[in-house]
């Protein structure tokens, strides 16, 4: 399921043009940039996602925008640094920041190997209030002729 669409593409640039050839480069880098994501969120999170999270959606959207745009027009255009700095540097902080887990996705998608485990499920607990074992500590004079504070 890519992250975002052709459709969400056009509409972040009113400057994409509508045909089957920018039909054709849109649809290759939202392929690149869900890949991208992917490979940068892998270790945190179970992807790729099958609901996908708004920030991510915003994120690849903005990606693909700016990838798109300089396939089209280049980067010697005027309004280079401008795209750069609207769509392709925030987007690339935000998902550092994610995978920096500065900011946190919904914890269902975190990867079943960094969820919080137990290692005495279906075991019984080391220690239980009111077992034999379970003793309170009461000081000797030994104790505190040493210096063993209670």
């Amino acid at each position: 399921m890519a992250y975002t669409t052709i459709a969400e593409v056009r509409l972040n640039h009113e400057r994409i043009p509508e045909g089957s050839k920018e039909d054709t480069i849109i649809s290759k880098q939202i392929q690149f940039v869900d890949g991208m994501v992917d490979a940068k969120l892998r270790g945190k999170y179970e992807v790729p996602f099958s609901t996908t999270p708004a920030i991510i959606a915003g994120i690849a959207c903005d990606l693909v925008t700016f990838r798109v745009l300089r396939s089209l027009f280049g980067a010697q255009v005027e309004a280079y640094q401008q795209w750069l700095d609207q769509y392709k540097t925030p987007a690339d902080e935000l998902l550092q920041a994610i995978c920096d887990c500065l900011i946190n996705l919904d914890p269902d998608l975190v990867t079943a190997r960094l969820r919080v485990k137990s290692n005495t499920q279906g075991k019984e607990a080391i220690f239980n209030l009111g077992d034999p074992y379970d003793q309170a500590y009461h000081p000797t004079e030994s104790d505190q002729r040493y210096g063993e504070d209670s």
